[in-house]
C-alpha cells in the first residue's frame, strides 16, 4: 500500500471528509496542515498547479482533491491506485 498524504487547512470541510473517508476504510494517512505555513502552501501550489486543499497524494502521485478522489472511488479505481507498485 502506498503512503497516503493529505495536505489540509483548518476549517476545510472537504479536508475533513477526505480524512473521514480514509479512516472509514481503515487506511492510515498523514495529514499536513498548511494553516500557518503560507510559504509551504505556495510551494505546493506551484508544484501541483492546484490552488485549493485538500491535495491528496498516494505515494508521489497526486490524486487531486476530495471530489477528484471520490470520482475515482465511484469508478472503482481508488483501491487499484493505492496498491499500484509504480511511484
Amino acid at each position: 500500500m502506498k503512503p497516503i498524504t493529505i495536505y489540509t487547512k483548518d476549517n476545510c470541510p472537504y479536508c475533513d471528509r477526505a480524512k473521514a473517508f480514509f479512516t472509514s476504510k481503515g487506511w492510515p494517512f498523514t495529514a499536513i496542515n498548511f494553516e500557518h505555513k503560507p510559504e509551504e502552501f505556495t510551494a505546493l501550489k506551484n508544484r501541483t498547479g492546484l490552488m485549493t486543499v485538500p491535495q491528496i497524494f498516494f505515494g508521489e502521485k497526486l490524486i487531486g482533491g476530495y471530489t477528484d478522489m471520490m470520482a475515482i472511488e465511484r469508478d472503482g479505481h481508488l483501491d487499484t491506485l493505492l496498491q499500484d507498485k509504480t511511484r
